[in-house]
């Protein structure tokens, strides 16, 4: 596992692998083995991971990292549809929690990597995150995620695979946070979150009853979803709405 993890970081030389398994004979078998099934090939001096040996790697990443995260809800990271943006968002998670603790309220998943849309070189990854009210210097704490994020094993893996499949490497993670009193109020986007999301981290289930609340509501007007035939979709909020009436939504 230790040479497909190195691997995963990019080609090397038995030298530096040997930094790994500082034992010859046993990393000579060890690159027999893995080459033999797949998993590890050789270009010259240079010996590199296989599409197969990438995908395994990721997939005992991913069983290590249900056995080891504390908090996440696991049943949603799985409607994340790409393996690598599955382990990475995990990691990511965790990142988040270590940085805001107990002011973390939710971290949600939306948009297109949720409804199966997206696309590399095209998509970012879309996230939402709900704070307690009195959190502080919230932009310079979220940069100090991500700088860590990028220095992870997960990102830097990712990265390095998607470069080498013709793509500019891991996409643009676009975020936007709320306080939790405000995300009580109705949120534009909290519409296209109904049907596609994964509720990453939720205290206390808080953005799980936010949603039944807004499906309640939502019901009581009438709202009807409109899908074109692009695939695309739009909501009218209150079919018999008359002229110059206010609609109000409150989720608390």
């Amino acid at each position: 596992m230790e040479v497909l993890r190195r691997l995963c970081l990019g080609e090397a030389r038995f030298k530096e692998l040997n930094e790994t398994i500082t034992n010859t004979r046993t990393l000579s078998r060890r690159l027999r083995d893995l080459a033999a099934e797949g998993l590890v090939q050789k270009a010259g001096t240079q010996y590199r991971i296989t599409r197969e040996g990438f995908e395994t790697t990721l997939k005992i990443v991913e069983l290590e990292g249900k056995t080891e995260s504390k908090g996440i809800n696991p049943e949603e990271l799985d409607k994340v549809r790409y393996g690598w943006m599955k382990i990475s968002l995990g990691r990511l998670t965790e990142l988040f929690l270590k940085e805001f603790g107990d002011e973390l309220i939710s971290l949600v998943l939306y948009g297109s990597a949720v409804k199966g849309s997206f696309q590399l070189c095209r998509s970012d990854i879309d996230l939402l995150y709900i704070l307690e009210d009195d959190s502080r210097d919230v932009w310079p704490r979220e940069e100090s995620v991500f700088k860590a994020f990028q220095s992870t094993w997960e990102y830097r893996a990712c990265e390095y695979w998607l470069k080498t499949q013709g793509f500019y490497g891991y996409p643009e993670v676009t975020t936007a946070s709320l306080q939790k009193s405000y995300a009580k109020t109705f949120q534009p986007i909290y519409l296209d979150m109904l049907s596609h999301r994964a509720v990453l981290y939720d205290k206390e289930e808080f953005f799980h009853k936010l949603m039944m609340k807004l499906e309640e509501v939502l019901k009581a007007l009438g709202t009807i979803r409109i899908e074109h035939p692009d695939g695309t979709y739009g909501w009218l909020l209150k079919p018999d709405m008359a002229p110059g009436e206010l609609i109000e939504i409150g989720l608390g």
